[in-house]
């Protein structure tokens, strides 16, 4: 589904034209007004008054003559000077464009009751993202994790786990990753707005406060708690625990809430469980990007700030000396012209263009002329079996390989002479073997694939492998 098969297409052109930065006021003070109200909506009247007050402010400031986009008034709505119109005029006409453009619903009052603008319910979560744009939320990433630790400490306890816990847990997880990626994003640029422009002095004056303006405090005191691995490690160990201890029961709610059957619950739950272990190890590969950037924009501040050391300050107050002298010994324009030959005669050196040393103004080398190029000596025949036995080797590595066609022909063997065979009975032998049913769980979604498998609902253990037990049946 697209996006604009919910929203209306014209949705975005109040904020590309030329009159794009009053529209995000309005919408701005409609949200103000609507927030808070349940149905997120207003009095009619309320919000014309409120939008007429804006134009009104703008015209004591001197912008009341407001121009107008191609598409913003057309037909007889069209004023012949906009300059005459008055703030009631832009108020009602702003506000029946955004309501125009699916920003706005009117609802119809009661008996007794007044119409109402509502915010349209479809784009309250693009309003919310431009607030966190303009303004973004402080993160406290050590309280997300102890929310998550805390969740799942009890998870035992609660009667609809999968709702109450593993969902909650999913997005906590989710939000927490999301918030550091945008720090780990953002410390190039909240380094370059400290630094850029500033003198040596204030740049090391602000790696005394840098933890708290770049590295925030709520990251620092996350990266730096003795916590965080112990909590990492018993994080693992609770997943763990759901997926033998609380299995049932997290399968049952789970299909209860989503209205599935069992079977499908228990695989939806494994995948759950599976993403949730990724999200907290892409946690650590998160902090450690995060640790590097620290390093690596630090230590370009420090050499921007040895840089302006060595260009500033000393050096240039010596060239505005010597110039100061050439203008005070000067008596006429005439004299600019004449070969100087005082005491600042022998200060400036002018060098030809790609000087760097002495030895860059020697001439180069002549260049070596280019010589035939020289016969290359036979090589000796290659041993006939050696090779024969790279080729065999080859041969049996592609045989063998997981792939697509490879797999569907031993599902091909295995189903001779039969409808369905369990993967549990083929568990014993040589680890191809599993490495087989791997393959054959790996391309069971595949449309090329020539079987079909049904997960049951039950664990296989091998030796330190585990899996769940599936049936191979030919395909329908």
């Amino acid at each position: 589904m697209n996006l604009f098969d919910i929203l209306n297409p014209n949705f975005f052109s109040p904020l590309t034209g030329v009159n794009k930065h009053r529209y995000a006021d309005i919408i701005g003070l409609i949200w103000d007004r609507c927030s808070q109200n349940p149905l997120y909506s207003t009095e009619k009247s309320t919000l014309l008054d409120e939008v007429e007050s804006y134009f009104t402010g703008l015209e004591q400031i001197g912008e009341g003559n407001i121009p107008l986009d191609e598409e913003e008034i057309s037909g007889e709505d069209k004023p012949e000077d906009t300059g005459s119109t008055t703030p009631r005029f832009w108020a009602s006409h702003y506000l029946r464009r955004l309501k125009n453009t699916g920003w706005l619903e009117e609802k119809d009052g009661g008996y007794d009751d007044e119409a109402r603008y509502a915010v349209n319910h479809r784009i309250i979560p693009i309003i919310q993202a431009f607030i966190d744009v303009i303004s973004p939320k402080m993160v406290t990433y050590q309280g997300k994790l102890y929310k998550i630790y805390t969740l799942l400490s009890g998870i035992g306890t609660q009667a609809n786990p999968y709702e109450t816990v593993l969902k909650e847990v999913e997005e906590d997880m989710e939000d927490l990753n999301i918030s550091l990626r945008q720090l780990a994003s953002s410390i190039e640029e909240h380094m370059d707005q400290l630094t850029q422009g500033k003198t040596p002095v204030e740049i090391l004056e602000l790696f005394n406060a840098y933890e708290e303006k770049v590295v925030v405090g709520a990251y620092h005191r996350f990266k730096t708690s003795e916590n965080l691995f112990y909590y990492r490690a018993e994080l693992f160990e609770m997943l763990e625990r759901c997926e033998d201890e609380y299995k049932e029961r997290l399968e049952l709610d789970y299909a209860q809430i989503m209205g599935v059957p069992v079977d499908e619950a228990g695989l939806q739950i494994r995948r759950l469980l599976y993403k949730l272990r990724d999200e907290i190890k892409e946690m650590g590969n998160i902090i450690r990007i995060i640790d590097e950037s620290h390093v690596l924009y630090r230590s370009r501040a420090v050499q921007r700030a040895q840089f302006l050391l060595l260009s500033d300050g000393s050096i240039k107050s010596k060239i505005s000396t010597i110039l100061q002298y050439y203008a005070a010994s000067m008596e006429s324009k005439e004299e600019m012209l004449e070969y100087d030959e005082g005491l600042a005669s022998q200060i400036f050196q002018i060098y030809i263009q790609g000087y760097f040393c002495p030895e860059s103004l020697q001439k180069p080398v002549t260049r070596r002329k280019p010589t035939e190029i020289e016969d290359m000596e036979a090589l000796e025949p290659l041993d006939e079996e050696v090779l024969k036995r790279e080729q065999e080797r080859l041969l049996k590595i592609a045989r063998e390989a997981l792939t697509e066609e490879n797999v569907n022909q031993y599902a091909n063997q295995l189903l001779q002479g039969h409808e369905a065979v369990e993967a549990s009975s083929l568990t014993e032998g040589e680890d191809e073997q599993m490495i087989k049913l791997i393959g054959l769980y790996t391309y069971s979604q595949s449309r090329e694939r020539t079987y079909d498998i049904e997960v049951k609902n039950r664990v296989i253990k091998k030796g330190r492998t585990r899996f769940t037990d599936f049936t191979i049946e030919k395909k329908r």
